[in-house]
């Protein structure tokens, strides 16, 4: 399964959500986020005409590297039950969504999503409000645009991430335990 969304949109959380909802079963989740190149690619931003390190850019993953994480653990001997892959580029690639079984995309409102974002990198990374807030104007916002948000079109399923409990989360977990007893 393959969770996308935007920065923020509560990719992380619904994934939380739904390995608690799947206690029973041997669940592996894989972050893209885990597989993000050390050399970055670089952005200038339309804006400001500043340089950026460009997270939000297809090239910052190291594409090749998680393509053989997962093949290893799926051809692993006792590879889990169930496999979710989460992260905004989750289904920016044709061979990843090929792989998938169900493809979800985490849909929320662009402003939501950058309050999300920067109380996240504060709290997490003690970044000060400005930096995340003119990083994500000036860049994020731009690539997420052009290259992540489009990709809700592969998703089997769109959910508000305003809603992460509830029926999606059941709906979800629901068809994977039946996809596994089969």
């Amino acid at each position: 399964m393959g969770i996308a969304g935007g920065s923020g949109s509560g990719k992380s959380t619904y994934c939380e959500i739904i390995v608690k909802e799947l206690k029973d079963y041997q669940v592996a989740v894989v972050s893209t986020d885990d597989f993000y190149k050390r050399d970055l690619p670089k952005m200038v931003s339309p804006v400001s005409n500043v340089e950026y390190d460009d997270f939000n850019h297809p090239d910052a993953l190291d594409y090749n590297k998680l393509m053989e994480y997962l093949n290893n653990l799926l051809r692993a001997e006792n590879h889990p039950e169930v496999v979710i892959l989460e992260g905004i580029f989750t289904l920016y690639f044709e061979e990843l969504r090929k792989m998938l079984d169900l493809k979800i995309f985490v849909d929320l409102d662009s402003d939501e999503r950058m309050y999300r974002r920067i109380s996240r990198n504060m709290k997490n990374w003690g970044v000060g409000f400005e930096e995340v807030a003119t990083y994500y104007l000036d860049a994020a916002k731009h690539r997420e645009i052009e290259f992540v948000l489009r990709t809700k079109n592969f998703a089997d399923i769109v959910i508000n991430g305003n809603h992460l409990q509830g029926i999606s989360k059941n709906i979800i977990s629901c068809w994977i335990s039946s996809m596994i007893r089969k």
